[in-house]
């Protein structure tokens, strides 16, 4: 295409058309990027200044909507046809800027962020949910857990494993023993920082990623590490159903963030384990009062918030934590990392 019939679709009516749809309809707001990139994609020698400041605009209006796949599409898009103009044509200087910083966005940037700052933003996240959650859907997620009656429920769930398989992934996922063995440390000193933060969601989900057994097998810690998550292993055992963990949340004051199984663990085995009326026909106030009781938990939680101003660089470098290994690619990847021993088969001998 012509270099003026290439520029109007860029012009900022896409941009807008964009912005109308982006909350009522996903799918046409997607695809509203994918026409932007495509356009984008063959202007070639024919990438002028407007363009640029146009698909700029975009790369920063997705940004800030927390679309940070699409704007790094764009961002990419983008600089791969500047870098063809500056190769094949001298006269282009602007420089087009990027609203998505790409060094915030790799890994590299986790090692260079004080593990504490990491703690922190997570649990504002963290927090942000939890709050979010009304009474009535814990009732409702433990009768028949559903996204359409306990939609904050859910989304608390679904937030605990991706940061869950996100960590995992962020060790399988570097080349070298080093960084595997730089980043798990990292991770290990973050969770501690969470459970000083009485975050007992995204120190539990740390926990479950570091002791996963495909990342597990494949790291060697000094004893010092080896201490610290046998502590956090002490504190988040299962056995008499999560008793130091109970005890830990009694004990600490808001704020804090409970580990919501425990919470919901309770009140399925109560709710569905004991009857509403008594043999004798009158209201089981036992159960109502523990029922609240259990409740009160979550409420009181509520009620206290952080106090934690939001980092925008390391929200940026979450990326929401969905860039993540499935269990069964995490498991290809260790082998790759660790190839199992093959057993020995015995042969028979004839004698």
């Amino acid at each position: 295409s012509s270099g003026i019939n290439a520029e109007w679709p860029l012009r900022p009516g896409l941009e807008k058309r964009y912005k109308y749809f982006v909350g009522n309809n996903e799918k046409i707001s997607g695809n509203c990027v994918k026409l932007f990139i495509d356009v984008l994609s063959n202007t070639w020698m024919h990438l002028t200044k407007t363009m640029i400041d146009i698909a700029n605009q975009f790369i920063k209006v997705l940004f800030e909507g927390n679309k940070l796949t699409f704007a790094l599409d764009v961002q990419n898009t983008l600089y791969t046809q500047f870098q063809y103009c500056k190769d094949h044509k001298s006269d282009l200087s602007y420089i087009p800027v990027s609203s998505v910083s790409s060094e915030t966005l790799s890994w590299q940037y986790f090692l260079k962020v004080k593990p504490r700052d990491i703690a922190l933003q997570m649990t504002k996240i963290d927090f942000d949910k939890f709050v979010k959650i009304k009474l009535c859907e814990i009732l409702k997620y433990v009768k028949a857990p559903s996204e359409t009656t306990s939609p904050n429920l859910c989304a608390c769930v679904d937030h605990f494993n991706s940061v869950s398989y996100w960590a995992s992934s962020l060790v399988l996922e570097r080349e070298t023993k080093e960084d595997r063995q730089r980043v798990y440390r990292r991770l290990l000193t973050v969770m501690e920082h969470l459970i000083k933060l009485n975050n007992f969601s995204s120190s539990f989900a740390l926990f479950a990623a570091l002791s996963r057994s495909s990342v597990r097998r494949i790291i060697n810690l000094s004893s010092k590490q080896e201490k610290i998550l046998n502590s956090a292993q002490d504190l988040m055992d299962s056995s008499e159903s999560y008793k130091n963990l109970r005890t830990a949340l009694k004990s600490v004051k808001p704020p804090l963030i409970p580990y919501l199984a425990i919470c919901i663990a309770d009140l399925y085995f109560l709710l569905l384990g004991n009857p509403d009326k008594l043999e004798n026909g009158e209201i089981n106030f036992t159960k109502r009062f523990t029922t609240y009781t259990f409740m009160n938990v979550v409420r009181t939680s509520q009620r206290i918030p952080y106090d934690i101003q939001p980092n925008d660089n390391i929200i940026n470098f979450f990326n929401n934590f969905n860039s993540y290994m499935e269990e069964e690619e995490m498991w290809k990847r260790s082998e790759e990392i660790k190839p199992r021993k093959k057993k020995k088969v015995p042969t028979a001998t004839l004698r």
